[in-house]
């Protein structure tokens, strides 16, 4: 009563935080173990007397050994225990809902409880010859629910062996020369399950060569349909899990190329030269800061360059205790970027084979030098890194939220950003509306809950509110701020001042926004000047997320607008976020023969025509589209060496 006690007064001090989840919480987790320990306690103390303490106390001890085995054997990352009631997962899944599962997990063990008073019945009977028919209807209907709750535990969502997973979740399964892969059939990824698996051997192959690994075990890979299906069966929804025990990984392929494919693989292929028993490093800096380095992937500026500017904009905490268990206390952007950037400097400046050494046992005096002078020496190679004047701003807007644990009421502005998104994706944008600004309410400066509330307002179609909200958020980063003015406009825009709107997007034009949104300044500004069917049709395309609306727009557009080249540009882009990468070909093509207006702009278009046509099997097109976007364009030129790469190799395939 105390510990609830404690909690409900701090729910209380912060605005009403998980009040109602709290005690619930409260009763599944605290009042359910406590029945369950006190009535084994009960039963043992009543059986055995004098070592009926012992007894109960290793039947608890041996619960939780169980639960740990549970999670050491099985994929599932979550588990459900009489003791401790519940371990949820990855920790930066933030949302921990009350589901039914919780339920259905929590009264199999209150169930448990249930046996034991009705054994200790039974056996207080014996003694007075007090055992009638009732008492042996209760013991089978308790047994019998026990036993159908563990033949039903998947079904439940308590437990999921592999073998339900391969079975039930994802029945089919391709075979590669080092992967086995499971899939829905049923799902859209299946239509490029080949693409899907050439890909993780393309991975492998260039892990292999970078880690100097070379294993006969096949790494199993589980492609799940969506967020929510991999949520239910292993217990993370946003995060990517790699399981180097077992040498899998658990992915959603909601895009092609996959973003951290590569990364999580370095998990497993790394459990070579990992920890006897875990697989892993015991320095968890070094267990993520290995797969940033070796995946080195980025989009403006390389951990390198992101580490310096975290650095010099004071947002680093001490990179010694990141190295171990204070990796998860940073927030999660900070942390694996700069364990990323050191780790990528171990290994160019000593050696992969050293940090192989170091990553197995935690150990740093491989390098004959303290941790200290190590990190010494990477802040003073991170000096030479040449960075832009406007990386300090973006810094700041990158990587200043706080951790899970330093944010305001973490779960359930979580649980409720989670929700509004759902809302929002699925086109309420009215509830979506209400329940960021209920989100708000915890933590007014968040970015992502100012934007959603102000884009909910927007498309539905109130152009006056979303100005203003755009408008207000003084306490914002300059980044923030801007992507907000950029929404500004576009209400200016549909509200028919389109003068206003296009004064403010040559305004913020010159300033920094992610490529997504500088890309869409490019297209409504070029529309706009060319205007008619043009300026119409992109009006209409960035008024709604309706793909269908959308689409008729652009058609239109090139219709009555022939020599405009972002409509075609946009339907490609479309039909390649659907995977329909044959049908988008062509739209990409003609865009770039007709030339766009800038070129980030011409450099994407060349970037997702290489891609549509090396998933169609034109390696030769593709070739040269790649060869001339690395031309074109210095931050793409990494991406088509890759691409170039895999076409190498996937044409000295077909020559076997």
């Amino acid at each position: 009563m105390v510990v609830f006690l404690v909690g409900l007064a701090s729910s209380l001090i912060n605005a009403g935080c998980n009040i109602r989840e709290g005690i619930v919480f409260y009763l599944l987790i605290t009042c359910v173990s406590v029945f369950f320990s006190a009535t084994l306690g009960m039963l043992t103390g009543f059986l055995l007397r004098a070592r009926g303490f012992l007894v109960g106390a290793l039947i608890i001890i041996g619960t939780i050994i169980y639960s740990l085995y549970v999670l050491y054997s099985e994929p599932s990352l979550f588990v459900y225990n009489p003791v401790f009631g519940f371990f949820p997962g990855p920790i930066y899944d933030a949302v921990l809902p009350v589901t039914a599962t919780l339920v259905a997990a929590r009264a199999i063990t209150a169930l448990w409880g249930c046996l034991f008073l009705v054994v200790l019945t039974i056996a207080n009977g014996l003694g007075y010859s007090r055992i009638g028919a009732w008492d042996a209807v209760k013991l089978l209907s308790v047994v019998a629910l026990l036993v159908a709750a563990h033949v039903y535990r998947s079904e439940l969502g308590v437990s999921f062996p592999r073998d339900y997973i391969t079975e039930k979740v994802l029945p089919a399964s391709v075979e590669t020369d080092h992967f086995v892969i499971y899939y829905d059939p049923g799902a859209r990824e299946a239509r490029h399950i080949k693409l899907i698996a050439d890909e993780h051997e393309w991975r492998y192959g260039e892990l292999a060569e970078y880690l100097n690994v070379n294993s006969t075990d096949k790494i199993r890979s589980y492609i799940y349909p969506n967020t929510e299906t991999r949520k239910r069966v292993v217990g993370a929804g946003d995060t990517t899990i790699a399981n180097p025990i077992h040498k899998e990984i658990h992915l959603v392929y909601d895009s092609y190329p996959h973003q951290v494919l590569k990364h999580e693989l370095v998990h497993v292929m790394s459990a070579d030269f990992g920890d006897r028993f875990l697989k892993i490093s015991p320095k968890i800096g070094l267990l993520e800061g290995l797969a940033v380095a070796a995946d080195w992937s980025g989009d403006d500026f390389t951990p390198h360059q992101w580490s310096k500017v975290i650095i010099q904009a004071g947002l680093a905490p001490d990179i010694e205790s990141i190295t171990g268990l204070g990796f998860w206390y940073a927030a999660p952007a900070v942390s694996y970027t700069l364990m990323g950037s050191f780790s990528r400097y171990l290994i160019d400046q000593y050696g992969i084979e050293n940090f192989k050494k170091v990553y197995g046992s935690g150990d740093f005096s491989v390098y004959g030098k303290p941790l200290p002078g190590l990190i010494a020496e990477w802040k003073a190679f991170l000096e030479t890194v040449p960075t832009p004047p406007e990386a300090d701003a973006i810094a700041r807007a990158r990587f200043g939220a706080p951790s899970i644990f330093g944010a305001v009421c973490a779960r359930k502005v979580a649980a409720l950003k989670e929700e509004a998104f759902g809302y929002y994706g699925a086109g309420n944008f009215y509830r979506a509306g209400e329940l960021f600004s209920e989100a708000r309410g915890f933590d007014e400066k968040d970015p992502a809950l100012i934007n959603g509330l102000a884009y909910s307002a927007y498309y539905l179609g109130d152009y006056e509110k979303a100005a203003e909200l755009a408008g207000q958020p003084d306490s914002l980063s300059k980044v923030d701020r801007t992507i907000l003015s950029n929404l500004r406009a576009n209400a200016l825009w549909q509200s028919g001042d389109v003068e206003g709107a296009l004064e403010i997007f040559r305004g913020i034009e010159r300033d920094y926004l992610p490529d997504d949104i500088q890309r869409e300044l490019d297209v409504k500004i070029s529309a706009i000047d060319e205007g008619g069917p043009a300026e119409r049709g992109a009006r209409e395309f960035f008024s709604t997320r309706d793909r269908a609306i959308q689409a008729i727009a652009m058609e239109e557009s090139i219709q009555g607008s022939p020599g405009y080249a972002p409509a075609y540009y946009l339907v490609g882009r479309m039909l390649i976020n659907t995977g329909n990468y044959e049908d988008a070909a062509p739209y990409l093509e003609t865009a770039d023969y007709i030339g766009l207006p800038s070129e980030r702009l011409a450099s994407e278009n060349l970037r997702l025509l290489g891609t549509a046509l090396y998933a169609s099997g034109d390696y030769e097109a593709a070739a040269g589209v790649f060869s001339g976007l690395a031309l074109l364009s210095p931050r793409d030129k990494a991406y088509a060496e890759d691409f170039l790469g895999r076409i190498e190799h996937a044409e000295e395939k077909m020559l076997k």
